[in-house]
C-alpha cells in the first residue's frame, strides 16, 4: 500500500472506485465471452443436425470431429466427443422451443411460454455452459421445463450446485400450479 493511500482520503476513494469499476468490467467481459461461446456451441450443434453428420460420416463422427478440432485448435479445450454431443443436444432442445413460439401478438395463456425471440435468445446465452449441461441431462426432451430452469437460474443467480438442488425438486410443477394475478 502506498503512502498516498494512507494520507489522502480522496485518493483512497478513487482507488476504491477504480477497483470496483475493474471488477464490474471483468464480469461484463466474462459474460460476453460466455455469450459468444454459447452462440458458437449453438451454431456447431445446428451444423451437426442440419448436415446430418452421423448418417453422412458414420458412428465415429464425434470422435473424429473431436480429434480434428483439437489438431486445428491445439490450445483450446471443450471439443471432447461428449461436449460435442452436448452441443448437438443444446441446439435440438432449445430449437424445439423456438419452433413452438407463438406468433407475435398472440395471446399467451401458459405462464411458462416465452413471449418473444430476443428475450429467449438473451436468456439462453446468459447462463454458463455447465448449467446448460445439467439442464440438458434432466430435460433433453422437454424444452419448456429446460427453459424454465434457465429463467430461474438468471432470476435467482443460482450456482451450479443450487441449480442441481432445484432440478431434483418438482419446482416446475409447483410453480405452474401456483395461482397468479396475471
Amino acid at each position: 500500500m502506498s503512502k498516498l493511500i494512507k494520507i489522502d482520503e480522496e485518493y483512497k476513494q478513487w482507488i476504491s472506485e477504480l477497483s470496483e469499476r475493474f471488477r464490474v468490467s471483468r464480469l461484463r467481459a466474462s459474460v460476453k465471452v460466455n455469450d459468444e461461446m454459447l452462440r458458437f456451441y449453438w451454431s456447431l450443434g445446428r451444423d451437426i443436425v442440419e448436415l446430418k453428420v452421423e448418417s453422412k460420416w458414420g458412428d465415429g463422427f464425434f470422435n473424429n470431429l473431436s480429434l480434428d478440432l483439437r489438431n486445428e485448435l491445439p490450445n483450446i479445450n471443450g471439443f471432447s466427443p461428449r461436449n460435442l454431443r452436448y452441443m448437438k443436444s443444446f441446439y435440438l432442445l432449445y430449437n424445439q422451443l423456438l419452433l413452438n413460439l407463438p406468433q407475435a401478438g398472440a395471446k399467451i395463456e401458459d405462464a411458462n411460454h416465452i413471449e418473444i425471440l430476443p428475450q429467449v435468445e438473451a436468456k439462453l446465452f446468459a447462463i454458463p455452459w455447465g448449467h446448460h449441461k445439467y439442464i440438458i441431462d434432466r430435460y433433453s426432451n422437454n424444452s419448456q421445463k429446460a427453459f424454465f430452469f434457465v429463467q430461474k437460474t438468471i432470476e435467482n443467480g443460482w450456482s451450479r450446485s443450487m441449480l442441481l438442488n432445484f432440478l431434483d425438486t418438482d419446482l416446475y410443477e409447483r410453480q405452474g400450479k401456483a395461482i397468479s394475478n396475471f
